[in-house]
């Protein structure tokens, strides 16, 4: 049986799902962050983004506009985040981590890196390098896909 690039694309994309479940199944955010977990994952989105729009995070994140701009609003309550329209398109509403936000962004970071050096240590030398390879190829192409 030969399967379409398209239904190849479809099957595969619940794996890095069941990839995310696994890396993130047992962590928990330190309560002393003060925000939960949707919050945790805007704020990262943010961080780690190449300037994406709030409707591509909120796509991204797999939130509706609604319980997204909730929880942007919440963020920037909490001096984390702010919204900036872009100069280019006034449509366009850009998020940015503020000097606090950008220090917690910081320790989320770190409170991730190291629940995942605890689960990924069941990897051998192998399966580690196989693993940053297939992360990395998926970095780009995701590059790719965003830019055109």
């Amino acid at each position: 049986m030969n399967l379409s690039n398209e239904k190849k694309v479809s099957l595969e994309l619940n794996s890095v799902d069941l990839i995310k479940y696994a890396l993130f199944k047992d962590y928990h955010l330190p309560k002393e962050f003060a925000i939960n977990i949707t919050q945790e994952r805007i704020l990262m989105n943010v961080k780690n983004s190449m300037n994406l729009s709030m409707v591509s995070i909120s796509r991204a994140i797999g939130l509706e506009k609604g319980p997204f701009s909730k929880s942007v609003d919440k963020l920037e309550e909490l001096d984390l985040l702010q919204r900036v329209r872009s100069s280019s398109d006034k449509r366009l509403v850009h998020l940015n981590l503020t000097p606090k936000g950008d220090l917690l962004a910081k320790e989320v970071e770190m409170s991730m890196e190291n629940h995942f050096s605890e689960q990924i240590k069941t990897l051998n030398e192998q399966q580690l390098k196989a693993f940053f390879d297939s992360l990395e190829t998926l970095k780009k192409t995701a590059e790719i896909l965003i830019s055109k």
